[in-house]
This record gives C-alpha cells, sequence and structure tokens, in this order.
C-alpha cells in the first residue's frame, strides 16, 4: 500500500493577518496625515469629516438614497439595520403572522396612503412618483417606528429662523398633514427638534424647541379640532438628532418638528 504523502502545513499564515492589519493602519494614518493638511489650508473641517463618517458608519440619516435603504418606505441606517443610536430599532418585518402581522399591515396601509397624499398635495401630481426629494425640497418625511410611524416636518419651511410661530404661508402644508393625521384616530406626540447651534434671539434650544412643538399643538386644536386628549408635547433641542451636526445637510434634517402616531407596542 502506497504510503500517503504528507500535507503541507504552511506556518506562515498569520503573515497574511499581519499585513491586512498593517495595510489599514497605513491608511489610518494617511487619513489622519490628510485631515491635518487640510485644516492647515482651510479647506475641509475636521468636523465636516467627523460629520460624514458619523453619517455613514453609525447616526442614521433620513436622505440616504433610495438605492442604499433597506425598503421603499426606509429612511435607511447607513450600514447598519434597526439600529438608531445607541438603541435597536425593532424590526416591523410585514411577514409576521397573528394579531402582531396583522397590526403591522395596519400600519402599512396607514403609511403608505398618507404619504403618498402628502407627496400629491406637497409637491405636486405625480412629481416624485417613485423617488423622494431630496436635501432641501423636502418638506416632510415619513418614518417607521416600533410604535407606529412619525411625519418629521423639516423646519426651515414651516418656520422663520429663531421664530415658534408656524410662518402663514406654511399653514396649508401643516393642515395637510393634520388631516390625515386626524382620520386616523391615533394617539400623536409631537416633539420639537434643533441642530446644535444656539440659538439666535430671545430663545435658547430647548426653549425654540418645546415653543415650537406647542405651538403646533394648540393649532391642531384650535383649528381642526383634534382631540386634545390625544395630543402631547415636548422640546429636545438638539439632544435627539437623526444626522450629523457636522455637515449643513445634516442640521437640515435635524431641525424638525415629529409628529408621531402610536398604535401602541407591537410587541405588547
Amino acid at each position: 500500500m502506497a504510503k500517503k504523502c504528507p500535507e503541507f502545513e504552511n506556518h506562515e499564515r498569520w503573515l497574511v493577518s499581519y499585513a491586512d492589519m498593517l495595510t489599514l493602519l497605513f491608511a489610518v494614518f494617511v487619513t489622519l496625515y490628510a485631515l491635518n493638511l487640510s485644516d492647515d489650508d482651510k479647506k475641509t473641517s475636521t468636523s465636516d469629516v467627523a460629520g460624514s463618517m458619523q453619517e455613514s458608519f453609525a447616526t442614521p440619516l433620513e436622505d440616504i438614497p433610495v438605492s442604499r435603504r433597506i425598503g421603499p418606505m426606509e429612511a435607511g441606517m447607513g450600514v447598519f439595520d434597526h439600529f438608531k443610536g445607541n438603541q435597536a430599532t425593532p424590526s416591523t418585518d410585514s411577514g409576521a403572522g397573528g394579531a402582531n402581522g396583522a397590526r403591522i399591515k395596519v400600519i402599512e396601509d396607514d403609511l403608505n396612503k398618507i404619504s403618498y397624499e402628502l407627496k400629491d398635495r406637497l409637491y405636486g401630481p405625480n412629481k416624485y412618483v417613485g423617488s423622494e426629494p431630496s436635501g432641501e425640497q423636502r418638506l416632510v418625511n415619513i418614518v417607521r417606528t416600533g410604535r407606529g410611524f412619525k411625519i418629521q416636518l423639516f423646519a426651515r419651511h414651516f418656520f422663520k429662523s429663531g421664530a415658534y410661530k408656524i410662518r402663514p404661508e406654511s399653514l396649508k402644508d401643516l393642515d395637510a398633514v393634520i388631516e390625515n393625521l386626524k382620520k386616523l384616530e391615533k394617539d400623536v406626540s409631537i416633539e420639537g427638534h434643533t441642530d446644535s447651534t444656539p440659538a439666535r434671539g430671545r430663545f435658547n434650544n430647548w426653549e425654540l424647541s418645546s415653543l415650537r412643538a406647542s405651538d403646533v399643538l394648540q393649532y391642531m386644536i384650535r383649528k381642526h379640532n383634534f382631540p386634545a386628549t390625544k395630543l402631547s408635547a415636548a422640546g429636545y433641542a438638539d439632544f435627539r438628532p437623526i444626522a450629523s451636526n457636522g455637515t449643513e445637510q445634516g442640521r437640515y434634517l435635524n431641525r424638525r418638528i415629529e409628529m408621531s402616531v402610536d398604535y401602541g407596542s407591537l410587541y405588547e
């Protein structure tokens, strides 16, 4: 019987991992060196680069292109799925069965209907079919949550800088949002948010975010007879960002009012 040739064992396999590590370290130091040069030349600030990295790897960014989103109605979470800040967001997979699956189906139907109606009224018939307006074209955004969904109103369109009263010319757009929410007969919480830039004028960011949320709430009751027992308001200043404050686009997204519709916990 012929002897089996002994297998060759490579004792230098560790070199592959070691070389990969050195390559990564080299890339890190080259990046740091480039940042230092950029700051000296005043071309690119470290905060801008850090903001872009944060948007890509950690913080949810509502303006991620459609091609990078998880689904057609998802906001997109960079390289992470169902994750926001330090808290995991439960998946709302409509494939779940039983009462939970039925509730998710109701949420998706309501969300899709409101999304279509708002895009049609705010952006014009068929203007954004199959895509979302990007950047500062966007007036509102709709995002799924663990208890339903929320409508985000971007402040530049609805408020003057440093003011808490709704712009008169934006009331018709706010009316479109409120009319759709009232049909659902659900609890709605209204949250005010700012970016990290110190507020100019009489109010700080805490006061400004709270006053804006309160003004929207009072308008819903006064103009639309929205049941007061179904409403609540709060202000969070710049402590719950959805994007990096290191870029102008991120700051635009962070200045917002969020109207969260509560369908109850999906896991009760």
